[in-house]
């Protein structure tokens, strides 16, 4: 017995050496490569680029003159007068640009083309956390998938003790008939548990853009709790590295910009025309060079509304920052707390609550071996061991979850 048991040890050790091979930790190298991956080739993040390429566009499209206009005019008259005045007007009138509102124009497109690229900042973190989400889900399968292996093996082994104490005669096959229905139940959730992660695989070969039938190494979780952020830190850090936040200060600066354009365009518009008589025989006639101004004291009212309009907007949007602020705070503290929790949830069940889980199974393991303590009470204990182990690989999944929301929310890196 004692030689089939260390056969069978053997196995397992040998398989799972072979196995850690093929296996990623899912550290921050790991889970940061995911993110760049999906960045790169998530539609989101394309789309969003295309509307920055068009906001650059717009700042190139801006104009600082108006184009100019040119006419031309024909005389019917007797032919005296038309040879005295000449017969064909020549015309050209070029509007002058109004002080400022070309710059106002300007600094409106840029404050646009930054919000986009806030835009597009924002969904390349969104694909990159929205792929490392599924990655700790499949390192979860992964780690279930391992423990029930485990469950097996050990079941096999008390199986194989059970047969061999069958032998004595005073005994009996009891034991060694509910061990091998332990064994077949058992089976059959790590069979469920290998199509749960099929199907995690093929949604984060998804979320990539990878084909679905693109095979992943075994994914492990952190053997223990990564530092936890501190709450205060990360809500510091929302007025500058939010996208949501640092989009709509853009759209407050667009605002503001807004209310400078309403501004200018309430001024004269002043143009300089010149018209040239000539006769149809080739003779010059005569040239007038004028100047013309709009009158906009006739609208004053409506003007001056259109500048009110464009400065409350401008203040709404300010105050909009603050408002998204402070809820994107609430978000970042249910995060940190999330994050606290599963880690000493984490800490505690790898601690001292396995250590006593251990403890109880050896010691039924040894009194079940001397027909001391029945069967129910080790399969009893086990299934204890089993389910610490599990909640601690949760608690830590739990944790990783909880720092990529909070990388969402406040994310690491920070663009210019």
């Amino acid at each position: 017995m004692k030689f089939l048991t260390t056969l069978v040890s053997g196995c397992f050790l040998l398989a799972s050496l072979l196995k850690g091979q093929r296996t990623n930790i899912l550290d921050e190298a790991f889970l940061g490569s995911i993110r760049a991956e999906a960045a790169q080739n998530h539609p989101s993040l394309q789309s969003a680029e295309s509307r920055v390429k068009a906001a650059g566009l717009d700042i190139a499209g801006s104009r600082l003159w108006e184009d100019p206009m040119v006419g031309i005019g024909f005389m019917a008259a007797d032919q005296m007068m038309r040879a005295d005045d000449g017969d064909i007007m020549v015309g050209f009138e070029q509007t002058f640009p109004k002080p400022g509102l070309y710059e106002a124009n300007l600094i409106k497109s840029e404050a646009m083309r930054r919000a986009e690229m806030e835009k597009a900042r924002a969904a390349g973190i969104q694909s990159g956390v929205e792929a490392t989400m599924v990655a700790i889900e499949l390192a979860l399968s992964d780690e279930i998938v391992r423990l029930s292996s485990g469950e097996i093996a050990w079941l096999r082994e008390m199986e194989s003790n059970a047969r061999d104490l069958a032998l004595d005669p005073a005994a009996t096959s009891i034991d060694s008939i509910r061990l091998a229905s332990e064994v077949a139940r058992s089976e059959q959730s790590l069979d469920a548990a290998g199509r749960s992660r099929k199907g995690f695989e093929q949604k984060l070969n998804l979320v990539l853009g990878r084909t679905l039938g693109n095979s992943w190494r075994t994914l492990r979780l952190p053997v223990s709790s990564p530092p936890v952020p501190q709450a205060a830190s990360e809500v510091a850090r929302i007025a500058y590295a939010n996208p949501q936040v640092r989009t709509l200060r853009e759209m407050a600066n667009a605002s503001r910009a807004e209310v400078r354009i309403a501004d200018r365009e309430r001024q004269p518009a002043i143009s300089v025309g010149v018209d040239t008589a000539l006769y149809s025989g080739g003779d010059f006639r005569s040239t007038t060079l004028g100047v013309k101004m709009t009158i906009p004291w006739f609208n004053r009212d409506s003007n001056q509304a259109r500048i009110d309009a464009a400065q409350f907007r401008a203040d709404a949007a300010t105050a909009d920052i603050e408002v998204l602020r402070r809820e994107v705070a609430t978000q970042v503290i249910t995060a940190v707390t999330e994050a606290a929790n599963a880690a000493a949830q984490a800490r505690a069940y790898g601690g001292e609550i396995r250590q006593k889980a251990i403890e109880a199974n050896q010691t039924l393991e040894a009194s079940w071996i001397i027909s001391k303590a029945p069967l129910t009470d080790l399969l009893e204990s086990r299934r204890l061991l089993f389910s610490v182990d599990l909640e601690q690989r949760r608690f830590i999944a739990m944790q990783l979850a909880a720092v990529e929301k909070l990388n969402l929310l406040v994310p690491i890196q920070i663009s210019k």
